[in-house]
């Protein structure tokens, strides 16, 4: 397995300024992940009743 270039940082390169670089907006694609995931979120109640997907 290769290993990482060690000498990298998490600092930018002088030449990048964040005001070059636009609006931060947190979230932007919230909706269209929430759209396209297929994960469902039980009650509570019904959780504690269906623990596993083994049980019926």
């Amino acid at each position: 397995m290769k290993k990482g270039n060690s000498d990298m940082s998490d600092e930018p390169r002088p030449e990048y300024k964040r005001s070059d670089l636009g609006e931060i907006v947190r979230g932007k694609y919230a909706d269209r992940i929430k759209d396209e995931t297929n994960v469902v979120f039980l009650e509570p109640d019904v959780a504690q009743a269906f623990p596993n997907d083994e049980v019926m």
